[in-house]
Parts: C-alpha cells; sequence; structure tokens
C-alpha cells in the first residue's frame, strides 16, 4: 500500500502578477499530522486550495494516493475532507439540520453518518439548539464535522483555530489528535499559531515567499529549538575530556565548526567556566542560548506579520 498521500513535483501558481507558488515540492505520509507554517501571504491557503480542486496549478505535478491527472486527482479528492476559510453554516438551523444539507448537496447516501460524524466532534448532545447560539470553537467543530462527513483518509484544515479563545484551541486540538490516533487519518493542518501547533503536529512544513523553505519532524523541530550552553574554545579535544571528567557528561554535541553545545548545567554556567579555567583551556565563548519555536519560525523566515 502507498504510504504517500500526497506528492507536490513542481507546483507553480501566480496570481496576476503575483507569485504565489514557486516550483513547490513536497510529500505528505500517511498517518501523520503536519503543521503547515508561513506568514500571512506566503502561500498556505493556495497550496491547500490546489490539494482540494479549488483552484489549479500553472506548472507542475499533484499526485493524491499515488493518482495523478485530473480525471484520477478528481476521484481521490473523494477520500479528502476540507475546511477552507470560514465554515458556510446557516445560524437558523441545528447542527444535525446543517450537517443534513451538507450531505444532500455532496451526495452522501447514508443518512446515519450524521450522527456518527457529530459524534465524532462531540456535538452529538446539541438536540434542537441553533448554530447561531453556539460558541466559536461548536461552529468550528460543526465546520470540520462537515468535512467529515465522507469518512476522509485525509483531512484538510486552513486555520481551524484561528479566533478561538484558549477553551476552543484545546477543544479542537483534542479533537484533531483523536481523529489521527483513532482513525489514522492524515492531517494538513494550515496556521500561524506556532506554539498551539508544536502542542497538535508531528511533522512541521515551514514556506515563505511560495518556496518550502524547510520540512522537520517534532523531535528535529524540539533540538534546533533545545536550549544550550554554547562553548567555543581553542582546544576541542581538551574540552571533550573536561566535560566527560570533570563535568561528568556527554550530554553535548560538536558541531562542524568545533562550536560545543552542552544541554546540562543550564542553571549553573559558572560551573562550566570554572571547570575550564581549572583545565587551562582557553574559553572564547560561553552563553546560554536555544531558541523558541517562534524565534526559530523568524530566523526562517524573517520579520514581519505572520497573520
Amino acid at each position: 500500500m502507498n504510504s504517500i498521500v500526497l506528492e507536490a513535483q513542481g507546483i507553480t501558481k501566480k496570481y496576476r502578477e503575483t507569485l504565489a507558488l514557486d516550483h513547490v515540492d513536497l510529500k505528505l505520509e500517511k498517518g501523520k499530522i503536519y503543521g503547515f507554517i508561513g506568514k500571512n501571504g506566503a502561500g498556505k491557503t493556495t497550496f491547500l486550495r490546489l490539494i482540494t480542486g479549488l483552484a489549479f496549478p500553472m506548472e507542475g505535478r499533484l499526485s493524491l494516493f499515488g493518482k495523478s491527472g485530473e480525471k484520477s486527482l478528481q476521484e481521490q479528492r473523494k477520500r479528502i475532507g476540507s475546511l477552507i476559510e470560514t465554515p458556510a453554516l446557516y445560524p437558523y438551523m441545528t447542527a444535525w439540520q446543517n450537517m443534513e444539507v451538507q450531505r444532500l448537496q455532496r451526495g452522501i447516501p447514508d443518512k446515519s453518518v450524521i450522527d456518527k460524524t457529530l459524534k465524532m466532534v462531540g456535538l452529538d448532545n446539541t438536540g434542537k439548539k441553533k448554530v447561531r447560539n453556539f460558541s466559536l470553537g461548536m461552529r468550528q467543530r460543526l465546520g470540520i464535522a462537515m468535512a467529515l462527513l465522507n469518512t476522509p483518509e485525509f483531512l484538510v484544515l486552513d486555520e481551524p483555530i484561528n479566533g478561538l479563545d484558549p477553551a476552543g484551541m484545546v477543544e479542537i486540538r483534542n479533537l484533531i489528535k483523536e481523529l489521527n490516533r483513532e482513525y489514522g487519518m492524515t492531517i494538513l493542518i494550515s496556521s500561524h499559531l506556532l506554539e498551539e501547533l508544536h502542542n497538535t503536529a508531528t511533522d512541521f512544513i515551514f514556506i515563505d515567499g511560495g518556496r518550502i523553505l524547510e520540512e522537520l519532524t517534532y523531535e528535529e523541530l524540539n533540538e534546533k529549538c533545545k536550549q544550550h550552553i554554547e562553548i567555543k574554545v581553542k582546544d576541542t579535544e581538551k574540552a571533550v575530556l573536561v566535560m566527560e571528567e570533570k563535568l561528568h557528561t556527554d550530554n553535548f554535541k560538536m558541531l562542524p565548526d568545533g562550536t560545543i553545545q552542552l544541554y546540562d548545567y543550564l542553571d549553573d554556567i559558572e560551573s562550566v567556566a570554572v571547570a575550564f579555567s581549572e583545565a587551562q583551556v582557553l574559553v572564547v565563548g560561553l552563553a546560554v542560548t536555544g531558541d523558541t519555536l517562534e524565534e526559530y519560525f523568524i530566523s526562517k523566515v524573517g520579520g514581519g506579520s505572520h497573520e
């Protein structure tokens, strides 16, 4: 079975003179939650619209579940659920009635799927309550429920937590994780709320100016953002001996340029300095460093607004 849910090769899209996507290459694997990170205008929503057939590339090749070509893509899109921008809801209808409208419009034959899907998102007990009386978090969950009506294998969400209060964010985060865990659903989430994505995603894709800058797993991103003592010395071999024999640690990394990253003694940098001094190792740089997720994002894409 093909483990690649989506593959983009050289995808390019222009709107008049604006280059929205610039030769994007990307592969998404089955069963992962991808955080799609970029500033406002970076190309996130354009790419999601291409996946779901709401827009078409000027150049490049897109394949879904190993199939490409427009006819095959349309067939494979039946296996996708999506929430792009704000869900279109009828405020004077109940959650069930909104779902019934969607079911009829999309030609889904089995009416029992409505109750099943509302239960999946925790809206099965809303009864006759009208959508106009729903909280923002409940409305977002209903929008996701609509995306889940066809029991998709691949879920595409554009800013699903935008505008939610902290409690609503937690609701949606837990729902996304449960869908992934219980149903093995592959999920692609576009968002500018970095810390929330960090708490949700298994993998991260950074995009800027229509180009993919970097792809990282959760572990790789944490490693890059990890706090450490950065040590620069004249004699690296002697420095390693000091850390192993004097500081009794092997929790460090030697970079190609000779810089040492020490992950212990973050609250006791003085002991590190003393150990090197007593061993007569000349230290030319010693400082605690490491990025927050926000700082790492800015270092990748530069400053400015990200929504």
